[in-house]
């Protein structure tokens, strides 16, 4: 199996999130909202100040952060994939300072930038190192950088987890751990990576976010809602999804009658200043 380049990843990653647009953050399940409030707490953009929000999605963050800074201040917000960038536009017609377009997290438009913020995202950069150096140089002297990443999760869940991937051929499993690699496994390697790229007064903190499903219904229409679909579209291509579908379900509905039809995640934000 051939390893892809790292545009040929990119447009893996934004193809997988363009066919999840129309139902990502759109399935009574809540989870992103916690999120984005986590991370907008500590971004902590004022009126009148300038915001870019890299990897918008539909907006969970950007559109907090557009209604904090008010008419006076801008939030422009981009993501590849253009169907993410096209519903924000759709909900944010009572923001017309928040500014959604198609862009790269890796390549942020010209700042000065007063925040620059980025939502369960930047473990997706085939180039972090060099993201990170470009935030820097397009923030402002008072400005702050502000991501969130993923900490501990439900580890009650990984039965279920174990078989979506286990049960995919081995040179086809997609790579479903990115968000606890190299950087992103622990806080201190995160933290020393932001202060060799020359960020200061580094500080994460950590919030446990609480997720519930009306019913294991409500699980597949969340999973094929966001980045989990990866694994969902393989089983699908290889023919094996309604195999998969039917070792998951009993699962699902034994947790469904235990009161057991919820998980945990651990959601961690860092916030650092050029």
């Amino acid at each position: 199996m051939s390893v892809p380049t790292p545009e040929q990843r990119k447009a893996g990653i934004a193809g997988v999130f363009d066919r999840a647009a129309e139902t990502y953050d759109q399935v009574g399940v809540d989870f992103f909202g916690p999120v984005a409030q986590a991370l907008v707490a500590r971004t902590a953009p004022r009126p009148g100040e300038q915001v870019l929000d890299v990897g918008c999605g539909r907006g969970a963050s950007a559109l907090r952060a557009a209604r904090a800074v008010g008419r006076d201040g801008e939030v422009r917000a981009i993501d590849l994939a253009p169907r993410m960038v096209e519903g924000l536009r759709q909900l944010a017609t009572d923001v017309p300072w928040l500014h959604a377009e198609v862009g790269d997290a890796e390549q942020p438009p010209p700042g000065p930038w007063d925040v620059i913020q980025a939502s369960l995202v930047l473990f997706f950069l085939p180039d972090l190192s060099s993201a990170l150096d470009r935030y820097r140089a397009e923030l402002s002297s008072r400005g702050r950088l502000g991501l969130s990443w993923f900490g501990a999760v439900d580890a009650s869940w990984e039965q279920l987890y174990d078989l979506l991937v286990d049960s995919l051929p081995e040179d086809s499993r997609p790579p479903t751990n990115v968000a606890g690699q190299g950087p992103f496994g622990s806080v201190e390697a995160l933290e020393s990576l932001l202060r060799e790229c020359g960020f200061r007064d580094v500080a994460t903190t950590q919030t446990r976010v609480h997720t519930t499903f009306a019913d294991p219904s409500q699980w597949w229409d969340w999973t094929w809602s966001q980045g989990h679909r990866t694994l969902l579209e393989q089983h699908r291509g290889h023919g094996t999804l309604d195999a998969v579908v039917a070792q998951v379900q009993p699962l699902l509905e034994a947790r469904h009658r235990e009161g057991r039809l919820s998980r945990w995640t651990d959601i961690r934000v860092t916030v650092a200043r050029p």
